[in-house]
């Protein structure tokens, strides 16, 4: 068949009309992971791993297997406009100082019930934990329990 009888034979098939302006105006645009993805010119692993998303569940999605529901096209929406942020925001990491009950100062993560690192002093306690996480925020326990937090070097 030439392109003009192809052409004419899927405009003659009622099920397979093209779509009008209206149609267009009243879809819904859903931002496509894969699109998004490769805008960033990041792998699946790569965005898979910074934005949280199970790698199975993104491959899933750029193949058509599955669609993403409602929450998470909010959430590729909010990846599409501000990638940057979502990522800093999702993968903020934190340290707390805490004073130890024999004297001295430990460096701990959260949830964590051992120490990563003892210091003498609040300062190298700081120090230490700075240089662990540089882009952390580093909580700070005073005398009376409560935590003041840093969030950049000095």
């Amino acid at each position: 068949m030439t392109v003009g009888a192809i052409e004419r034979a899927a405009r003659a098939d009622p099920d397979a009309q093209p779509l009008t302006e209206g149609d267009l105006k009243r879809m819904k645009r859903t931002p496509r992971a894969k699109i998004i993805r490769r805008a960033l010119e990041l792998t699946q692993e790569e965005f898979a791993a910074r934005y949280h998303i199970p790698l199975g569940t993104l491959r899933d999605w750029e193949q058509g297997r599955a669609e993403p529901d409602q929450p998470t096209r909010a959430y590729l929406t909010l990846i599409a406009r501000d990638p940057e942020h979502v990522g800093r925001t999702l993968n903020m990491k934190e340290l707390f100082i805490v004073r130890l009950d024999g004297g001295g100062w430990a460096v701990r993560r959260p949830g964590a019930e051992r120490s990563t690192a003892v210091t003498a002093t609040q300062a190298e306690a700081i120090k230490r934990a700075r240089q662990m996480e540089p882009s952390a925020t580093i909580r700070v326990q005073n005398r009376h329990g409560e935590f003041r937090s840093l969030t950049a070097a000095p």
